[in-house]
This record gives structure tokens, sequence and C-alpha cells, in this order.
């Protein structure tokens, strides 16, 4: 049964996001330490934790900005996330939201990106979406 109500979440979800879900069609723009966000140190806490595939100095400039890889990697995980928190509130658990979201990630395009997979914990998804400024 929550197989099938999580399938449908994610299904209704991907289907009214999909071009701006995974960062293939969207971007977080030029983002450096002057929105809030340290992209040198986020990118090496999430790299901490295996869900990039690439190494954040292919992925953060040395100006702090996201270079294009970066924008493409944090998006997906960005993306990955909310659909992740949205199955949450609706009562999915944690472990099958991760499942689900690593199935999410060839089919969008961010399967040489990231591995959602890695996430291990409630305290690391938590610190991720916080991090993204997801709430």
């Amino acid at each position: 049964m929550i197989t099938v109500f999580f399938a449908t979440i994610i299904a209704l979800a991907v289907a009214s996001f999909f071009p701006d879900t995974f960062a293939q069609n969207s971007t977080l723009g030029n983002v450096t330490t002057s929105s809030g966000i340290d992209w040198s140190i986020l990118c090496n806490n999430i790299s901490h934790m295996n869900i990039l595939f690439e190494s954040c100095d292919n992925l953060v400039n040395q100006n702090g900005t996201l270079t294009s890889a970066g924008q493409t990697a944090m998006g997906c995980i960005k993306s990955a996330l909310s659909l992740g928190l949205e199955a949450l509130h609706h009562g999915v658990p944690l472990p099958s939201v991760i499942f689900g979201l690593n199935l999410l990630t060839q089919p969008s395009g961010c399967g040489g990106q990231v591995n959602m997979n890695a996430i291990e914990s409630a305290n690391q998804f938590q610190f991720l979406t916080r991090a993204m400024g997801l709430q």
C-alpha cells in the first residue's frame, strides 16, 4: 500500500514539476556566498556523504560560484529533496523516499550527477534540506 501511495506521489510530483524538477532544465543561478550559501563548504559536506559523483573542484569555481556542472548537481539535489519532502509530508517513510528518489535520478538526467541512496539517515536528509533552503 505504501509503495502504491509513494509511487502516486512521485508520479504526480514529476508530472507537475518535470520541466523544472531536475537541473537539466533549471538552474540555481550564479549563486555566491552573498546569497547565504557557501557553495565550497556545502559541496564538500555533500561530497563527504558520497552523494556527488564529481569532485567539488569541478562543481565550484574559485570565486565560490557554481560551475555549470555544479548548478546541475545542486539543482538535482534540491529538486530531489523537494520531492522527498512532499512524500514525507504524506507519510511515506524516509527509506522509501530515498529509494524512490534514487530511482528517479536516471530518467531525470541526474543519474551521473548524484546518488540519493547515499543519504543514510534522517539527520543527513534534514541537513541537506536546510542547507538547500528547503523546509
